[in-house]
């Protein structure tokens, strides 16, 4: 009987552990991650934002662990009962950490209470969001990306929203597909665009220049360096493998292309700045993750799925979110 009662413990201690190291490898396993964010108050926040089957089935989750645990937002239910897609999260840096959520057909979504409660924005004037980013500098301050009004912006912390003129639009681009924001100047923002390159404002999106042709290549993702100095673009064929990734040292001004890029639908990228070298790390939708190491490219391959959806860097490592199969932990 004790030696049968040691060998149940034994065992259960051993599913103990093969649990324990699922559970930091994969987080929401078997989900389609549609966005990953982390939090500007906590280095040790993040949120996953999941693309569901029907409708209701929009979820928002919250790691206080650098994602080694989730916790579903507001009860474990959707943020609305009509949403299927969180396209996009942004936590502000005000004292109430707003969260915005944008989603595909369903608009934007705020929460003052860290998820406890969500509402509709019925004053947005779009119903997809493509990218929300809150301003570094200004609190107040928030952009959004949509198809349909290129750069939308909220100067009040997103009571009133601002959308481009129609002749800016006919004149630039209507659907932005992502925006980032100068680290050291919130007034300065990059658009990423479907198929017409890469635009910068100065001013807030009242006036844009564009700074890049993709050569009709879907702009997917951009990171920008902590110095602001240097800008690195992910593009590719939409939903094909032909890829480029873009280079700038002097904000935008002039552009190199990276030789033997991985032609593998890139989709996402991300730099890890260390004081003796950067690491670049990119993926896409096929083929996994891939990082430049001494102008070489090496796949990761701890990351044994194909479809990559995003890609963020922490103090743990990288967050890796699949296009089904959860989210990934792993180090460089």
């Amino acid at each position: 009987m004790k030696y049968r009662v040691i060998m149940i413990l034994v065992f259960f201690q051993y599913q103990i552990s093969i649990a324990q190291k699922d559970s930091l490898r994969f987080g929401l396993k078997g989900k389609i991650i549609r966005v990953l964010a982390n939090s500007s108050i906590s280095s040790s926040e993040f949120y996953a934002g999941l693309k569901g089957k029907r409708l209701g089935a929009g979820l928002i989750y919250h790691s206080n662990d650098f994602g080694n645990t989730w916790i579903p937002l507001h009860g474990g239910k959707p943020i609305g009962p009509y949403v299927s897609d969180i396209q996009s999260i942004s936590v502000g840096n005000d004292s109430k950490e707003t969260i915005y959520a944008g989603t595909w057909k369903n608009g934007l979504y705020k929460t003052k209470d860290k998820g406890k409660t969500w509402e509709r924005d019925m004053r947005f004037p779009t119903s997809d969001v493509r990218d929300i980013k809150t301003g570094i500098q200004n609190s107040n301050l928030v952009y959004a990306a949509t198809s349909a009004f290129g750069v939308v912006k909220s100067i009040d912390g997103g009571n009133n929203w601002k959308r481009c003129r129609p002749k800016t639009i006919d004149s630039t681009f209507k659907f932005a597909w992502a925006i980032e924001i100068d680290k050291r100047n919130d007034s300065i923002i990059y658009a990423l665009t479907y198929f017409k390159g890469v635009w910068k404002s100065i001013d807030q999106g009242e006036t844009w220049e564009k700074i890049l042709d993709t050569k009709r290549k879907v702009c997917w993702d951009m990171k920008i360096s902590k110095d602001s100095k240097e800008i690195w673009v992910a593009s590719s064929k939409r939903r094909d493998s032909i890829s480029s990734i873009y280079h700038s040292v002097d904000e935008g001004d002039t552009w190199t292309e990276i030789p033997n890029t991985p032609q593998i639908g890139i989709n996402q990228i991300n730099i890890l700045e260390e004081s003796d070298k950067n690491s670049l790390i990119i993926g896409g939708w096929q083929k996994g993750i891939f990082v430049l190491r001494k102008e070489n490219w090496v796949k990761i391959d701890s990351i044994d799925f194909e479809e990559i959806s995003e890609i963020l860097v922490n103090d743990n490592g990288l967050l890796i979110g699949t296009w089904g199969n959860g989210i990934y932990h792993t180090k460089l």
